[in-house]
């Protein structure tokens, strides 16, 4: 009998190397996809919300914070303009963090910028974990300033995540719990921000995409896995569509593909033609028009 619960275990305890990996790889794309988003009024589209392409690569956090200094929120101008270069843009949010260290709202928006350089295409990869890691010193700095400002915590969930590339499955899983209490804090913080409650989607998504071996294996590392339900992840998803309804195509893809999971395909196919039916603004678009259709002929 001892020698059957050896075996039993000999490969669970594999797993974070072999299967895990793509735990790894789910827990990074948590914030793929992410883009910024205020509440635009209900009949406001896509191509209306003056969103840039690095936006969709990225998350911040809601309107402009009252009592910002006048280098945050002429960083914010900065980042929304499109035709704005983003290397010039993270070079000027590093002269003014070192001119003002403790300016919270020109912390988080280096953090951002320097994400977003980190996913340019043209980014090696040495620069982009150069990138990952110096954003996660800076974010860092931020939430020891304060734990009171959303976009701090949205952006310490989403650089940690992305810092799961770098460090293994096994700090991956554990950072999950870390990365989900954040994004639950900038919800408390600000209960209106769209773009927070479609990254905990995503995240429930990740979660309840585990397959059985790879729970297991979590259960050996860590006592029992991090639990989540794609119930759990369209109650956020839909969430973030209820404050800035039909205008994110990815989003209403992604709640199409959750129906999907589920097996409600009437349901997954409304969502489908939902998707497909928001205007087509950006590169993102683009890609997620083009998977709309493809499911849809799958419905």
């Amino acid at each position: 009998m001892l020698r059957r619960v050896v075996l039993l275990h000999r490969p669970v305890r594999a797993l974070p190397r072999q299967q895990l990996a793509s735990l790894l790889q789910r827990q990074s794309a948590l914030t793929r996809g992410a883009r910024v988003q205020s509440a635009p009024p209900v009949a406001r589209s896509l191509a209306l919300l003056s969103l840039s392409a690095f936006a969709l690569a990225s998350a911040s956090c809601a309107p402009k914070l009252p009592m910002e200094s006048a280098g945050a929120v002429k960083a914010e101008e900065l980042y929304n303009d499109n035709a704005f270069d983003r290397r010039e843009l993270l070079s000027k949010l590093k002269e003014m963090h070192a001119a003002h260290p403790d300016d919270v709202g020109v912390i988080w928006r280096l953090t951002r910028a320097a994400y977003d350089v980190s996913n340019l295409k043209a980014t090696s990869a040495d620069e982009k974990k150069e990138l990952t890691y110096y954003a996660r010193d800076v974010i860092q700095k931020g939430l020891e300033l304060t734990k009171d400002v959303a976009a701090v915590h949205n952006w310490y969930g989403i650089i940690l995540s992305s810092i799961g590339d770098y460090e293994g499955s096994k700090v991956s899983i554990a950072n999950s719990y870390v990365i989900k209490s954040h994004w639950e804090k900038a919800v408390e913080l600000n209960p209106s921000n769209p773009t927070t409650y479609y990254l905990l989607g995503r995240w429930c998504i990740a979660i309840a995409d585990l397959s059985w071996l790879e729970r297991k294996a979590a259960a050996v590392l860590f006592g029992s896995p991090p639990e989540s339900s794609y119930d759990e992840a369209l109650s956020f998803l839909l969430k973030s569509e209820e404050f800035a309804p039909d205008s994110w195509k990815k989003r209403s893809l992604l709640i199409a593909q959750v129906y999907q999971k589920k097996k409600d395909y009437g349901t997954a196919k409304e969502w489908v033609n939902k998707a497909l039916a928001i205007p087509v603004g950006v590169e993102e678009d683009e890609i997620a028009h083009e998977e709309a259709a493809a499911l849809l002929k799958k419905l």
